[in-house]
């Protein structure tokens, strides 16, 4: 069977997803700080965050692989609906209260715990014949994500830090609509090779029979923790640049942050648009060791940034980084992942950069209360160049044992 306009919806999916999470992921510490909260107990409430992010997605993957009436994009579409209810409820509720903690913990969870599915949608697809392409689908999320990051950034200056709810609810309705456009793929197609069962393996079990991606899964988890600490943490980087009295005034961090976003998502789409010719070219092992290598490097140039235009300049480097980083991890658990055990595998890979952010939110906003923003971006840098370091190492010990 051949699905219509399978590449055009998938593509619809990750546009819509994406800019809905470039507000829960690039400005809940604007929104937070905003209400009133200190960076102590903002730190406390991403990272819990993360934390639901992190049981959720591994709970998920095992509950998605097993069960034979949930399939991923039932389970991205409840997610949303959940969304929807949440944001809503921010909408009416603005309060410094326990109620908003919770509200913002579990509407920005619910909002994200469904992105390794929906990279699992498209093998799921592709074993059953039909033609996908990926990088194209992710492609036009970062461009959809560069959008939204400009367009949030100055929709705050117009209306303040209760845009951010409104934005997501309106989002996450486009997430729902466009994921039950999405044609239902056969559950079979998500069981093993040749009909084979569903693993029911536990995660430790995973990291045991598939032990050779070890290093390379801790190598991303640091990557990504520099790389969560500067976007978690924009308006103080910004703020550091520019000073506390152009800082002072509305909208200026978020008209410059927007702008930022808006360019590292956008340089993003030649690489992601060509990944999979790019495949063919360059094996999927030596590309995430090139991202790594170059993620380090754009990392030391925000920590010695001496203005804007630097700042924005170093937004570049994410076309050679993250943006080869993110495809090229899907496609390195489904290499090194027998097919009984992909949703594991999946959620393990999406799980990765969930970790990095818990690190950096909990951690992170300790220790801006008691560091400068440099010292803590040292850390960062530091905790980076060790995640190259690992992803070299961690690239050629899979190459030995494969």
């Amino acid at each position: 069977m051949k699905y219509k306009n399978l590449n055009l919806k998938y593509a619809l999916v990750n546009a819509a997803y994406l800019m809905m999470l470039c507000a829960t992921a690039g400005y809940s510490y604007n929104f937070l700080s905003q209400i009133g909260f200190q960076d102590g107990a903002i730190g406390i409430i991403i990272a819990l965050i993360s934390v639901c992010g992190v049981i959720g997605q591994t709970i998920s993957g095992s509950i998605i692989d097993k069960s034979e009436k949930l399939d991923e994009k039932t389970f991205i579409s409840l997610s949303m609906i959940v969304t929807i209810v949440l944001s809503f409820l921010l909408i009416l509720y603005k309060g410094q209260s326990i109620l908003t903690i919770l509200l913002v913990i579990v509407c920005f969870t619910s909002a994200a715990i469904g992105m390794p599915f929906l990279n699992s949608m498209a093998f799921i697809y592709e074993q059953e014949g039909q033609t996908i392409n990926y990088g194209l689908g992710r492609g036009v999320g970062s461009a959809a994500y560069a959008v939204g990051s400009a367009l949030l950034g100055r929709l705050w200056s117009w209306g303040g830090k209760d845009i951010l709810p409104i934005y997501v609810l309106a989002l996450a309705c486009l997430v729902l609509l466009s994921v039950r456009l999405m044609p239902t793929a056969k559950k079979q197609a998500s069981e093993g090779e040749a009909g084979e069962k569903v693993s029911q393996i536990s995660y430790g079990e995973f990291f045991r029979k598939y032990n050779k991606i070890v290093l390379v899964v801790a190598s991303l988890i640091l990557l990504y923790f520099c790389h969560m600490l500067v976007n978690t943490y924009f308006a103080k980087v910004i703020t550091n640049i520019i000073g506390e009295e152009v800082a002072a005034v509305s909208g200026a961090v978020e008209g410059i942050q927007g702008t930022a976003l808006f360019i590292q998502a956008m340089v993003e789409l030649p690489t992601m648009f060509t990944f999979a010719l790019i495949l063919k070219k360059v094996s999927v092992n030596k590309l995430l060791m090139i991202a790594a290598v170059v993620y380090s490097l754009k990392h030391i140039m925000i920590l010695f940034c001496p203005n804007v235009p630097m700042l924005y300049v170093s937004m570049v480097l994410q076309m050679f980084s993250y943006a080869i980083i993110v495809p090229a991890a899907v496609y390195f658990s489904n290499e090194n992942v027998a097919a009984e055990d992909r949703n594991k595998g999946q959620a393990v890979m999406g799980v990765t950069a969930t970790i990095g952010g818990l690190l950096a939110s909990l951690i992170g906003g300790q220790l801006f209360q008691y560091m400068s923003i440099s010292a803590v971006l040292t850390i960062g840098v530091v905790a980076s160049c060790i995640g190259t370091v690992l992803m070299i190492i961690g690239i050629r010990n899979s190459e030995k044992q494969s």
